[in-house]
């Protein structure tokens, strides 16, 4: 996957322009970025597998916890607060965090401690806001004995925005290392935890039920995570610098960024509503034992988004990159690339998800297969399209998925509503593989589109360092 640099021919013009000796720095200086780009990308991606061999492991210890009943319950406490609101509710933080960071700031540790004050102020925000539509539509749907499971798990949205505003620095200016870290800490806490509790059957010791241990550990595995975060932080350095917005560099304050990450926070919840619709019409249509054998699934194929989402980063910090520019070669080669590596495997997982969905989840679980085997080509997409859209986010495009993923949730339902009535629940993981294909269509399209352009105009300009 190539996505990184000019084609040899812009350098040879830059050649011609200015000299062999600009030419030869020029040249050292790109194949350098390029070299550690690609390193950094293998080892996000490493980071981001094992990200998700800890996420499915975490998977498998909680259904081994609580049967498909209570894991459709666990699952239904955490769709508003986690599935489509954790990363909507941030309001675009990651990403204008991400792009000062980018853009070279030489003052990172006071976009750290700004990074840390959006993040409490959207945690707080998104928590009364998941906890208000959870009462309202668990009331709706006729599952409101869920709502206090629900309420309790929406306090770690909190914890774990703060990790992303801050961590955000360190990925927006290539800290890889330090970025990696973070994440793996962060996300093996919860799995640890409810691993000893299952194994001490600490459930029985205190007298409570499997579900409601298993909602506060993880709220507790979220505190815990957030404080590698920090690390090297303390209360008073944090109170020096908690100063008047005034105070602070004029494009850090809290508003500010709040207004600048408009467009990315309806971007990405749009991108979430729409990616989360299979699981909200799961959740309204089917039970929740369905609901839980669904909720098995979803992670069992959610591998497939794993490489492509790591490649987002760096699509993300390219698009916002005003020293390289994509040619439309390279683009082609990328989008070609990636799409024969997710046929490859989704074409594995179909062949092995059958036995490995029973092996690891047990013989209760064997109704998740039929919905895993329609998830796999619709997550393989999904990942697709989540690549594209961090470069055009990084473009400052958020608005063009907006657009794609509001008509592609017209598509899905309307999918959804012609084969419900003969083919039942299985309908609506059929319906989001139409969603997503349609979604990948037009955000290639749009790709193209704007890499031409952005080689077109103004190419001169930015070889030569003007713009």
């Amino acid at each position: 996957m190539i996505w990184f640099g000019k084609e040899v021919s812009v350098l040879e013009k830059e050649r011609s322009i200015l000299g062999e000796s600009w030419y030869s720095a020029r040249r050292s200086t790109f194949q350098a970025a390029t070299s550690g780009q690609r390193g950094s990308v293998l080892a996000t991606f490493l980071t981001s597998l094992a990200l998700f061999a800890i996420y499915l492991v975490q998977g498998i210890i909680v259904a081994r916890m609580l049967d498909p009943a209570g894991r459709g319950e666990f699952g239904t406490s955490l769709y508003f607060p986690r599935d489509i609101l954790l990363y909507a509710g941030l309001l675009g933080g990651v990403e204008i965090v991400a792009g000062y960071a980018a853009r070279g700031s030489q003052q990172l540790g006071q976009l750290r401690y700004a990074a840390l004050r959006l993040g409490l102020v959207t945690g707080f925000l998104t928590t009364a806001v998941a906890a208000i539509i959870s009462i309202v539509v668990l009331t709706a749907i006729g599952k409101a004995y869920i709502i206090p499971f629900c309420l309790l798990v929406c306090l770690f949205v909190p914890f774990e925005h703060i990790h992303l505003t801050v961590s955000a620095v360190d990925r927006g200016n290539q800290q890889i290392a330090r970025y990696n870290i973070n994440r793996l800490i962060f996300f093996l806490a919860f799995p640890l935890l409810a691993f000893v509790a299952w194994q001490t059957h600490l459930a029985e010791t205190l007298g409570i039920s499997q579900l409601l241990l298993v909602c506060i550990l993880f709220v507790i595995s979220k505190i815990i995570g957030v404080l590698p975060t920090l690390r090297g932080w303390n209360l008073s350095s944090y109170l020096k610098h908690r100063q008047a917005d005034g105070d602070l560099n004029c494009n850090w304050t809290t508003k500010q960024m709040l207004r600048d990450g408009r467009p990315y926070a309806i971007s990405m919840l749009v991108s979430e509503a729409f990616d989360r619709l299979d699981i909200f019409l799961i959740l309204a249509l089917a039970d929740v034992a369905t609901s839980g054998h669904y909720f098995v699934a979803v992670p069992a194929a959610a591998l497939l988004i794993v490489a492509p989402t790591s490649f987002g980063i760096f699509t993300f910090n390219l698009g916002a990159s005003r020293k390289y520019i994509p040619s439309l070669r390279h683009a082609i080669a990328a989008l070609t690339a990636t799409a024969a590596f997710q046929m490859l495997s989704t074409a594995i997982m179909l062949l092995a998800m059958p036995i490995l969905i029973v092996a690891f989840y047990g013989e209760s679980y064997r109704p998740a297969i039929p919905f895993a085997m329609w998830l796999l080509p619709a997550c393989a997409i999904k990942g697709f399209v989540h690549a594209i859209d961090a470069y055009l986010k990084g473009r400052g495009k958020p608005g063009i998925g907006v657009g794609i993923r509001a008509v592609s949730i017209f598509v899905m339902l309307t999918v959804a509503a012609i084969f419900y009535p003969s083919l039942g629940i299985i309908a609506i993981p059929i319906s989001a593989v139409a969603g997503q294909t349609f979604s990948m269509l037009l955000i290639v399209i749009a790709l193209v589109l704007d890499v031409r352009g952005r080689n077109r105009m103004g190419q001169f300009e930015e070889n030569l360092g003007i713009k």
